[in-house]
């Protein structure tokens, strides 16, 4: 009897009519004798049982119901996202007998049939560093460790620093991460804690500590990229070096804030990839994400000095190419805003929306659209990429793994509060850069240089050059990681 392999075809029962193993079975049952696993021994049994649940809950199949069931266990172990190849093969077992009990459907006699499933583990263990050279924070260090396959059940423990010694912008964050698979891989338990110091005099005037984390639970959705987590989520902050310079509602929050939150993040996306191993440059598909709470902030000396607000933020992308990907439009939108149950308890710096500087709005220093922060904001940026003419440049054959794109770019958006009688929908003011440049991606080193011209609109004069940071503009990166 030959071997019937299961894995590569998505209709495993189309293919198996063609093999022998079922023109010899006729209608004779099968009976599962057992399940071999190579390739799994970095993992612990629990794990495997779990997994494979489907199929060792009885012996007594038939070759369909057989089939049905290690489809399931299949798709389990593509969830736990630690297997880079999985196969499936089913072979009649010769060499065991079978028990005296076993069910008997007809006159013929069950086939006694093993599952052996090989396994191609990820790296288990990655290591990754990365430095950040920009023409706003200089010099960035980011270091981060993850072992997929913590206590041998493939759950994920991560720890990273991200640190910059340098002022105005010197800071130093640290977060560690765990993650375990229930009984369904697609849910999973998650724990997320995180430390940071950050000097903000330079903008804010105050600077800050953060200790907590949040917990909760993250169903994945791998066939239709959702992500979706719902958990609590708890911060102590504390902001000090505050001085008669500040605003009131700066000094309103010195000391220790404890805030707590109930929090929903989904994020969905469609997306094809220029390619679908670096996947480092999208060429058609949207995306969308939505990070919302419903949070309350109190004083930790004082439990009657509180305030409860909602907060939402939306974020959504979308990409398509012409002529054979040699031009890629990218549209991004942003709006978000917070609705305050207690008007008379101002929002905590922390919690505000931020504008400028190179990661949010090029053109303009960092988070200098509005220094205070607002309760409401709105970006809109289009990019067009194109390729270079070949008469210019000629890109080695794996292009498509890095590629380098020209580009133009355009952004418009603004930081509102509620305070001032002004929403997103009838404010009059805002920001705008127009930026031309050169970028180069790649996971490992890459490099954005780009000319900006940045302005201000709207009635407001006194503000029209504040926070203008126009001109030349750049970002280096160079990491190194065990990844295969």
């Amino acid at each position: 009897m030959p071997e019937l392999n299961v894995d590569t075809n998505p209709d495993i029962k189309t293919k198996v009519l063609s093999e022998d193993i079922l023109r010899e079975s006729g209608a004779r049952p099968i009976y599962l004798t057992k399940v071999e696993v190579n390739g799994g021994g970095s993992f612990s049994d629990n794990f495997f049982q779990k997994l494979f649940s489907p199929v060792l809950k009885t012996g007594d199949y038939t070759l369909s119901d057989l089939i049905t069931k290690i489809n399931q266990s299949r798709e389990n172990l593509v969830k736990t996202d630690v297997f880079e190849n999985i196969h499936v093969h089913l072979y009649p077992d010769y060499y065991t007998l079978l028990p005296s009990n076993i069910k008997k459907y007809n006159l013929e006699k069950s086939i006694p049939t093993k599952v052996i499933i090989d396994l191609k583990p990820i790296n288990l263990n990655i290591s990754e560093s990365f430095i950040n050279f920009n023409n706003e924070e200089y010099l960035n260090l980011k270091l981060n460790h993850l072992n997929n396959n913590f206590n041998g059940n493939a759950e994920v423990v991560s720890v990273g620093v991200d640190y910059n010694p340098y002022k105005p912008f010197d800071h130093l964050i640290a977060h560690g991460k765990f993650i375990s698979s229930l009984k369904n891989p697609s849910l999973k338990f998650l724990i997320d804690f995180n430390y940071g110091q950050e000097n903000n005099e330079f903008w804010q005037g105050t600077k800050q500590e953060i200790l907590g984390g949040k917990i909760g639970l993250l169903y994945t959705h791998q066939i239709k990229n959702l992500d979706v987590f719902t958990g609590f989520q708890l911060f102590k902050r504390n902001l000090h070096n505050l001085d008669d310079s500040n605003s009131d509602d700066f000094k309103f929050f010195t000391g220790e804030f404890l805030k707590s939150s109930v929090i929903k993040q989904v994020k969905y996306s469609n997306l094809d990839f220029l390619n679908q191993e670096t996947k480092n440059f999208p060429t058609d598909g949207y995306q969308f994400t939505l990070d919302s709470e419903l949070s309350s902030n109190q004083e930790q000396t004082n439990a009657n000095n509180r305030g409860e607000y909602f907060k939402t933020d939306f974020k959504a992308d979308f990409y398509k190419s012409i002529f054979n990907n040699f031009i890629t439009a990218k549209f991004e939108a942003n709006i978000g805003g917070i609705n305050s149950f207690n008007p008379k308890f101002p929002i905590h710096p922390s919690d505000k929306f931020y504008l400028g500087g190179y990661e949010s709005f090029p053109g303009f220093a960092k988070n200098s659209i509005d220094l205070t922060g607002g309760d409401q904001y709105y970006k809109f940026q289009t990019t067009v990429f194109s390729k270079i003419p070949s008469f210019f440049y000629t890109p080695p054959q794996k292009e498509n793994a890095n590629p380098l794109r020209l580009y133009g770019t355009t952004i418009i958006g603004n930081i509102t509060n509620s305070s001032s009688k002004t929403n997103i929908f009838n404010d009059e003011n805002g920001a705008v850069s127009y930026g031309v440049g050169l970028r180069y991606f790649n996971n490992w080193a890459n490099f954005d240089i780009g000319y900006y011209i940045s302005r201000r609109f709207g009635d407001d004069e006194s503000i029209s050059r504040n926070g203008i940071k126009d001109g030349l503009q750049f970002s280096i990166s160079i990491g190194g990681s065990n990844r295969r």
